[in-house]
């Protein structure tokens, strides 16, 4: 539990105090919003008597069998995830247990290895809406009928679900290495930072799909948007998932073994596939270098576009990588498909014209993209 009274993500302002206590250590005060909090157990942020800021376990028993000093003052009336109670908790001198763990300071190290492996949770709650809302809507294009052909058959219709198809597929990429890939200390920010917006661009399409139907509690998707839009905040919003990788860029030059991870994947993409992702990993690298001799405040400016790119190429690296495993292992080139389509969508310069003097790549294997992505 970070959030208080005083704010969520700003630390200097947390009120919550933790004291030795025995073997144990006592906590008390007051956090505002707590997710899961019919949960059996609490990770709670305190202030340290040296004035540090820790993680603490607190349970609702005590060693002793006795009930903890943990109350809920109340429930939370949210606009969606109803299904998990959130509320405002008081520790009135709670028996807690201090997380950081002997001689690791404040603690801070500690709570963002936690907070890196929740980011990544809510990635793959994102993800979940996104490849959901794609589901449904599918399903009832395939079904409705306007002017006398179903939804699906309609250009514009196949259009909205072509581009759903890449990028849910570009954000399974990304949620995929930030759980199984690499341990990139940038990757847990980065894929939230995607794959929440998405979940929310998602749902808000299906409900557009469903028309007036999408609109009533009836139908699922009002419920994936109401669901999907706490994503964003959980763990960060996207202001300080941006600060978060600053601060990896640089405090760890966290940016480098990234870059190598980019640079690695595209060795992995089908022959004469890549060059022009390669070439933005190379652009990607002088636009990390220009942004590190902006003055501070200009360079928090920049931030947004900053980690936007960097996810772009993230995403374009990995479908290549994942296009020439698939190729390699005589499974076919519907994933080269999917890499080019979110390449050209994220990555390609399309001229004044805005890419209309184009082929449709994407109507022409409408097919194949809707085949590979679900079963209808």
């Amino acid at each position: 539990m970070f959030t208080e009274r005083t704010g969520g993500s700003d630390l200097a302002a947390l009120e919550a105090t933790a004291t030795p206590d025995g073997q144990a250590w006592s906590l008390t005060g007051l956090k505002w919003f707590a997710s899961n909090a019919n949960g059996s157990a609490f990770v709670v942020l305190a202030r340290l008597p040296s004035g540090d800021v820790a993680p603490f376990l607190v349970l609702w028993e005590r060693r002793d069998g006795a009930r903890n000093a943990v109350r809920i003052r109340r429930l939370k009336d949210k606009l969606g995830t109803r299904s998990v109670a959130s509320a405002e908790v008081e520790f009135t001198g709670a028996e807690a247990f201090l997380l950081a763990g002997s001689g690791s300071g404040s603690g801070l190290g500690t709570m963002m290895k936690l907070t890196n492996a929740s980011r990544l949770g809510v990635a793959m709650m994102g993800l979940g809406v996104a490849r959901r809302a794609l589901v449904e809507s599918l399903c009832y294009a395939s079904a409705r009928e306007a002017f006398g052909r179903r939804l699906i058959d309609q250009p514009l219709m196949r259009r909205k679900l072509a581009e759903l198809v890449v990028e849910v597929e570009a954000v399974q990429a990304l949620v995929f290495d930030g759980h199984l890939g690499p341990r990139l200390r940038l990757a847990p920010a980065l894929v939230k930072l995607r794959a929440a917006r998405l979940g929310v661009h998602a749902a808000s399409d299906a409900i557009e799909i469903h028309g007036g139907n999408g609109y009533i509690e009836q139908w699922p998707v009002a419920r994936l948007l109401r669901d999907a839009q706490v994503n964003p905040i959980w763990e960060g919003g996207d202001n300080i998932l941006c600060l978060d990788v600053r601060r990896a860029m640089l405090k760890e030059s966290a940016h480098e073994p990234f870059l190598e991870r980019l640079t690695t994947a595209v060795e992995q993409a089908p022959p004469g596939s890549g060059d022009l992702v390669r070439g933005r990993i190379d652009d990607l690298r002088k636009a990390i270098t220009v942004w590190s001799s902006l003055d501070p405040v200009t360079a928090e400016a920049r931030l947004y576009p900053l980690a936007q790119f960097m996810a772009d190429v993230y995403a374009a690296a990995l479908l290549l990588e994942q296009a020439g495993w698939e190729q390699r292992s005589g499974h076919g080139d519907r994933k080269a498909l999917v890499a080019r389509l979110y390449a050209d969508a994220h990555l390609a310069d399309h001229g004044p014209l805005r890419g209309l003097d184009r082929t449709a790549e994407d109507l022409d294997h409408f097919d194949d993209l809707v085949a590979g992505a679900v079963t209808l």
